[in-house]
């Protein structure tokens, strides 16, 4: 997993130069350095279900009506994170350092959300057949039409 620090492959050796996605080295980069990063942390099982809870519980979604309510049940989760680093005796910077990806994440998904739509452009056959799981998580930010509808 993530947290058990194990051996760290450089981003040249673990992505072959035949790489599928044409143009999506930045991206492949940034997924990579992220994963580097969290590494280092040595995140537990417990401290990255919390984060992972924490990231996916965002309250800034466009999309969201209840926004307020997630951002309390966000809360309830970063508390309860900050309990489980200081139960193991981590640093007390950890949480901020977990904190401190966040935008990094961002930056990311929006990389990875662009790179799908200049990619749903490119190859509408291909798109329209994603599997149901992958069309139903990028559903809110991307539209997969069939273009000879048009």
């Amino acid at each position: 997993g993530w947290g058990r620090g194990g051996a760290e492959q450089s981003y040249d050796s673990a992505v072959s130069p035949s790489v599928p996605c044409s143009g999506c080295d930045d991206l492949i980069g940034a997924v990579f350095e992220l994963g580097r990063t969290l590494c280092r942390l040595q995140l537990s099982d417990e401290e990255l279900a919390l984060f992972t809870a924490a990231v996916l519980l965002s309250p800034d979604r466009p999309w969201l009506t209840e926004s307020k309510k997630v951002q309390k049940l966000q809360d309830k989760i970063y508390v309860a994170l900050q309990h489980e680093i200081q139960k193991k005796h981590s640093a007390e910077d950890k949480l901020s350092k977990m904190v401190s990806k966040l935008p990094l994440m961002k930056t990311i998904c929006n990389l990875h959300l662009d790179k799908l739509e200049f990619f749903r452009l490119l190859h509408p056959e291909t798109a329209m057949n994603f599997p149901p799981l992958y069309k139903e998580v990028f559903n809110s930010e991307l539209q997969y039409s069939d273009p000879r509808e048009s």
